[in-house]
């Protein structure tokens, strides 16, 4: 059969075109990067950052590197005080130390490598979790390299402990490139827009190659200071994962081994340990974050260990927000032309959907389609009673997905009609426009704005909930029209970009 382009609408034979140049540029040889500073480990403490524990209200997470001649290590804390020498009452504990090869490593099937690390020395991480704290509190910490050689004092605050407190956060959709050149303005953007954030979510893909120290360092430097004053809710993108390169010349796909080294996140028992620190819960006043692995879809018991345990830590929770974020989105919004499937995975919506709807996730914030979409199930999840995009409504739960870097993808033509039978509705899209969001919580609302890297809002909406758990969704009603490529002027390959 031969189909005529001219037989397909104008806005598919954009998406046709902009996915044509897409496949033609990664099918050619790649422009040769930009040059990044890739700094090397030394007896002083460097690449710190701050994670949540399972409960922050009094506790947090620090993970730090130095070089492998320091084995021992140490953090001192205190609760902050105006006293010019706040210092002399800390308190010094222990850090556990870690010395691992960037370049090599051993899994069961036998020994790997990583190519890109070629010729890194190794280097040592240290992790330390401050416990017993006092909530909504100021402290004081450092941390340690080698004798004598201390990081400057950082500050950060513990979450409350009351459950009407009121505090914001920040969500970024995938960095993932110019990790260099471009994500350090969103992220030092954002946290100006905030800087009373509890916590910042990074939904996965922070980085392009998952085992790339270079592109690690470029990630954790982007924003220094903000990492080891903002706790860091850290998800596992499908780069994250990396190929490990065996002696036998075969390739192992898993979660690079810098991942649990360079970051200190809750464990979870209830899960196999290839999910431990990928797969957690931090329980914030009144408002608990489930983290999933999306990309444990290629294991299908993986995703089912998943499934259980998130079906069960929703019943067990007792607080008033609940919100999932994970990599790979629901309901993909970009995917190749002409109905292939694209981006879509059917085995994660499979897997997390009917749990979300059963116990009424209110919001599911994530990554992986390098685009902006904003949509909602509402009460009656018929087809055909779906409700307007704009009007005041009561909803189960709303999926959002953003990217905060500069590679961006088309919207699908289809956008979700080939999802109505959940009784979803795509109800805001954004292209050729990373974003970052803050999302303030309240006593009875979730208040949730998406801006442009320029500060300009670009969505916005109130979530509601009255005391029987039923929610209204309020859209504002003066935002700017829809962002798509064929009205924000040329976009340039990303390849070229310093990673």
């Amino acid at each position: 059969m031969t189909v005529s382009l001219l037989s397909f609408p104008i806005r598919t034979l954009l998406f046709i075109s902009l996915w044509l140049i897409t496949s033609a540029a990664s099918s050619e040889s790649a422009p040769a990067k930009a040059l990044t500073p890739h700094p090397g480990a030394t007896d002083w403490p460097d690449r710190i950052i701050a994670t949540p524990t399972a409960f922050p209200a009094n506790s947090f997470s620090l993970t730090w590197r130095t070089d492998q001649s320091v084995k021992k290590s140490y953090g001192q804390i205190v609760q902050a005080r105006p006293n010019a020498r706040y210092d002399v009452n800390a308190a010094q504990f222990a850090a556990q130390t870690h010395t691992m090869s960037l370049a090599q490593g051993n899994i069961p099937e036998g020994q790997f490598s990583y190519p890109v690390n070629e010729g890194l020395q190794n280097v040592s991480y240290h992790s330390l979790t401050f416990k017993g704290l006092k909530s909504d509190t100021y402290y004081n910490y450092r941390v340690a390299g080698a004798n004598g050689k201390w990081s400057p004092w950082q500050q950060i605050k513990t979450a409350s402990a009351k459950a009407n407190q009121e505090f914001s956060f920040l969500y970024f959709g995938d960095a993932q490139n110019g990790i260099y050149s471009h994500w350090p303005l969103m992220l030092r953007r954002a946290w100006q827009h905030a800087q009373d954030a509890q916590f910042a979510i990074y939904a996965g893909d922070l980085v392009n190659e998952g085992a790339s120290d270079q592109q690690w360092s470029n990630w954790l430097n982007a924003g220094q200071f903000i990492h080891r004053t903002l706790p860091a809710v850290l998800v596992a993108g499908n780069h994250e994962y990396d190929w490990q390169v065996r002696e036998n010349a075969q390739k192992n796909w898993a979660l690079s081994t810098l991942w649990q080294n360079q970051f200190t996140l809750p464990q979870t028992p209830a899960l196999p340990d290839a999910l431990q620190e990928t797969a957690y819960v931090t329980h914030y006043p009144d408002m608990d974050v489930f983290v999933l692995d999306s990309e444990a879809r290629g294991d299908i018991n993986l995703l089912q260990a998943q499934a259980q345990w998130l079906d069960q830590a929703l019943q067990a929770s007792t607080a008033k927000w609940r919100i999932v974020t994970m990599h790979h989105p629901i309901f993909s919004s970009c995917g190749m032309p002409l109905n292939t499937p694209g981006q879509d995975e059917p085995e994660i919506r499979a897997a997390f959907l009917p749990i979300m709807l059963k116990h009424e996730v209110d919001l599911v914030l994530q990554g992986h389609d390098h685009a902006y979409a904003r949509g909602s199930i509402g009460t009656d999840i018929d087809a055909e009673s779906v409700a307007t995009s704009t009007a005041s409504k009561q909803i189960k739960s709303v999926f959002i997905t953003s990217v905060a870097g500069p590679k961006t993808y088309p919207i699908k033509p289809t956008r979700w009609d080939e999802y109505k039978k959940y009784g979803v509705k795509l109800e805001r899209i954004a292209e050729n426009t990373p974003t970052y969001q803050v999302i303030s919580k309240t006593k009875d609302t979730l208040k949730y704005q998406s801006f442009t890297a320029d500060g300009d809002i670009y969505d916005a909406f109130t979530l509601s909930k009255d005391q029987d758990g039923h929610k209204t969704l309020n859209v504002a009603k003066a935002l700017p029209p829809e962002r798509t490529f064929n009205n924000t002027g040329a976009y340039k390959s990303h390849h070229d970009l310093a990673e």
